[in-house]
């Protein structure tokens, strides 16, 4: 509506000129951007929104990642991470766009970091090449007894922290996530303070925006949200402020006692099982905001958990429940005869693809799929994991073979 290059006013009808730093990025407001341009509305509504990960971090935005202690928050942060160097899929996500990450883990020495990559470039099926380029894009500052303030640092010489991780970030070029763990080593302003934690919300937002990454910064929930069923927004800890600042809230827990008992779990493995879940999310649509369940493995390295409420006492399993039971079988050509095998994982869901029984086009979802119903298996322990990691047959699960078959 407003055509007028304020430029032009400025020098034919106020009589002087901008200065050179307000010339190209502001309008009639100098403390504000230029008015968003609304000429070209369908254009940019027909550009597809860009994600770091699919479905859940925004590229050039930041997100908040709360939950309580123990509940595997710098480990999901690491594998992401790890995800985005690598470009592979991650828990079920695709990577939207692969490239850079740069890591910064306050409250983590050299050694755990080190640990951490290690086991999960193990858990993951990476050619020695893949994983040398995946290293060589993971940028990972361990900074544990280290001042890592960014916002609020008495020096004044230190002021400039912030413009310093952005350069590194530009001059590393194409950096699609950053991470920050935790938000408190970050600013000497207090939690509870709404104009620190805002402070804070729009330090990393401007971070995300300088670089084009998604910047992923971790928070400690309220030790409240572990006995919480319904979840809201608003779980950090501390002032509201930095929720609302950001335009999307993720929040961690373990597994609770009520949730195990429904899963068929028993109360003293739930602990290996985490509940993440989208609480706040201004751009992503409403299924995005459904829980989502992993489990921690070997050396904590989360995988995807896809649980379901176990069979009725007296049920009856599905035939492609039976026929997934019978890929821990296998025929001896020369005696004749079937015996009961230990599989890997991988070698099980390969024999469960080979017969059909896996939903879902893409590698993800089908790796969703077998998990989902080995998990289903394993609840009505008919199946269960050995300690070489293998799974294999219980005497139940060999009773429902011989019946079935």
């Amino acid at each position: 509506m407003f055509d007028h290059d304020f430029k032009e006013v400025a020098r034919h009808v106020l009589g002087y000129e901008l200065p050179a730093h307000q010339q190209d990025h502001h309008g009639p407001l100098p403390w504000l951007p230029r008015p968003a341009s609304l000429n070209s509305l369908e254009t940019v509504a027909a550009k597809p929104v860009e994600f770091a990960i699919e479905g859940l971090l925004l590229r050039r935005r930041a997100h908040l990642l709360t939950g309580v202690g123990g509940s595997s928050k710098s480990t999901l942060l690491t594998q992401l991470a790890v995800g985005i160097a690598s470009n592979k899929s991650v828990l079920g996500w695709n990577i939207g766009h692969g490239g850079h990450a740069v890591l910064l883990l306050a409250e983590d020495t050299e050694e755990d970091a080190q640990r951490l990559v290690h086991n999960i470039l193990v858990s993951l099926d990476l050619t020695p090449e893949e994983r040398r380029a995946c290293c060589s894009r993971l940028h990972v500052f361990a900074a544990a007894g280290v001042d890592c303030t960014l916002i609020g640092h008495p020096d004044p010489e230190e002021e400039n922290r912030v413009d310093q991780l952005i350069a590194y970030c530009q001059q590393l070029g194409n950096v699609s996530l950053i991470g920050l763990d935790p938000a408190i080593a970050l600013t000497r302003g207090r939690e509870l303070d709404e104009l620190d934690q805002r402070q804070l919300a729009t330090t990393v937002e401007r971070l995300a925006l300088k670089t084009g990454a998604a910047v992923v910064l971790v928070s400690h929930a309220a030790k409240s949200v572990q006995y919480q069923t319904e979840l809201g927004s608003h779980h950090s800890r501390g002032s509201g402020a930095l929720t609302d600042a950001l335009r999307l809230e993720m929040l961690m827990r373990t597994m609770t006692t009520k949730e195990a008992r429904s899963f068929g779990i028993p109360d003293t493995e739930r602990q290996r099982f985490v509940r993440f879940q989208v609480t706040k999310a201004n751009r992503l649509p409403p299924e995005a905001m459904k829980p989502r369940w992993f489990m921690r493995g070997e050396a904590g390295i989360l995988t995807p958990a896809a649980l379901e409420i176990p069979l009725e006492a007296g049920g009856s399993l599905k035939p492609k429940e039976l026929c997934a039971l019978e890929a821990f079988l296998e025929f001896d050509e020369t005696t004749g005869e079937i015996t009961p095998v230990n599989r890997k994982f991988a070698d099980w869901k390969s024999r469960c693809a080979e017969h059909h029984l896996l939903t879902g086009n893409t590698g993800p979802a089908q790796d969703m799929s077998a998990r989902r119903l080995l998990q289903s298996l394993q609840q009505n322990k008919l199946v269960a994991q050995k300690p070489n990691s293998c799974w294999a047959l219980t005497p139940e699960g060999m009773t429902v073979v011989q019946k079935g078959s």
